[in-house]
C-alpha cells in the first residue's frame, strides 16, 4: 500500500495477493489520517483475483475542503475481508 499526497487529497495504490487456490475477492476498508484530525475513508473491492496474482487499485482519497492535504499521510487497514471462490 502506498498514499502521496496529491494537490486534490491522498493518491493511494493498494496491492494484495492471492495466497488461495482459488479466485478471490477482497474488500479492504483503509483509512488515512495526518494525526492531527484529518482523516478520510475508502473501501477498496478487489474482485476475482487469481490464484497466484495480485489486484490492484487506486485512488484520490480525502479533499483539500477537509483541510491542508497531509505531506506525510498514515494509512491504516481498518477492514480486510478476504472472499474465496466455493467452485
Amino acid at each position: 500500500m502506498r498514499a502521496t499526497p496529491a494537490s486534490s487529497g491522498v493518491r493511494t495504490e493498494i496491492e494484495v495477493t492471492n495466497t488461495y487456490e482459488r479466485n478471490a475477492t477482497y474488500s479492504v476498508q483503509i483509512s488515512i489520517a495526518d494525526g492531527k484530525g484529518w482523516t478520510a475513508y475508502n473501501r477498496f473491492w478487489l474482485q476475482d483475483v487469481p490464484p497466484g496474482k495480485t489486484g490492484r487499485d487506486d485512488a484520490v482519497i480525502g479533499s483539500k475542503d477537509m483541510g491542508p492535504v497531509p505531506q506525510v499521510p498514515r494509512v491504516y487497514v481498518d477492514e480486510f475481508t478476504p472472499i474465496v471462490d466455493r467452485k
